[in-house]
């Protein structure tokens, strides 16, 4: 029982308290309490013991313990980021401290490909901005995949929830989202996703990779969806100064979703952003079983 408590406390400062509160700060005292909240050790556990174990091996690491600190601080400006969100009800609302570099296409609607490197959420705004409804790509919320940390899923359904408001649209769940993402492009719906999926997420329609100097590969679904509606496949990322606490939303050029590099140059573009910001790509715990795997060639519909 007193293991089980001391859960739910940590779940509720790291997820729902400690970003809140920040929210609820002017920004520059927001941030100085996510630094210093960054600087102790007990947040954000599993993040910082998954990066530590995969980061060395692929890049190297001259600091741990700022290297820690920077992933405790990368995961709770994150949730900072839907309370900041919530707490203003203009959709299209964004902080001084997020700005936007580039612009989407005039030519719409988009396959707007992201990463898990970051604090992607503003996407769903700058799109918003635009007059552009947009839905995003998500696994299903199964409580029975949270026995033991309830907060996770209500955290979780919190965060859907708030970008649906935005989008105007409902998630496409995986998996079989073919057909719900090629309906919404065609009518006009932008589409947000996350192509940097390791295979035991998404097993299916596989294309190899060159990323960190392994072969992994990206889901290509990606490419037949974009193709069929007849949209292009738009990159973004975040460039992050930890040290002021801003942030820029990069929207990158339109990429040819016929075009056979496609899903290399989308891993080129993760590859460049790891490499500066190691710290800020949430998927550290997945990607010792991702690179050691052999990729699969083969795997069809």
């Amino acid at each position: 029982m007193r293991t089980w408590l001391r859960a739910q406390i940590r779940d509720a400062w790291q997820l729902f308290v400690a970003p809140g509160v920040a929210a609820l700060l002017p920004w520059s005292l927001g941030y100085r309490w996510l630094r210093w909240i960054s600087r102790r050790p007990g947040v954000f556990g599993e993040p910082v013991t998954a990066a530590l174990a995969g980061a060395p091996i692929s890049i190297g690491m001259e600091d741990p313990s700022a290297f820690t600190a920077d992933v405790r601080l990368v995961w709770l400006l994150d949730h900072c980021d839907l309370y900041l969100s919530v707490l203003r009800r203009r959709r299209d609302w964004m902080p001084w401290h997020v700005t936007v570099k580039g612009a989407w296409p005039k030519q719409g609607p988009y396959l707007a490909t992201g990463f898990h490197h970051g604090t992607g959420f503003w996407v769903f705004k700058t799109l918003r901005a635009i007059g552009s409804d947009s839905v995003f790509v998500s696994a299903r919320w199964n409580r029975d995949d949270y026995a033991g940390v309830p907060l996770r899923y209500w955290y979780g359904r919190l965060r859907a929830r708030e970008m649906q408001r935005i989008g105007s649209y409902p998630p496409a769940f995986r998996p079989g989202v073919k057909d719900q993402l090629g309906h919404a492009l065609r009518n006009g719906v932008s589409v947000v996703g996350l192509v940097d999926v390791p295979t035991r997420l998404a097993p299916r329609d596989r294309l190899p990779v060159r990323l960190l100097d392994r072969d992994v590969s990206f889901p290509s679904g990606i490419l037949d969806i974009a193709r069929d509606a007849g949209a292009k496949i738009v990159p973004y990322w975040v460039e992050l100064d930890l040290e002021k606490g801003m942030r820029t939303l990069v929207i990158g050029d339109a990429l040819d979703p016929s075009h056979g590099d496609t899903l290399q140059n989308l891993a080129d573009l993760l590859d460049r952003q790891i490499r500066a910001r190691p710290a800020a790509w949430m998927l550290w715990s997945e990607w010792p079983a991702w690179s050691a795997g052999a990729v699969d060639r083969s795997a069809t519909d």
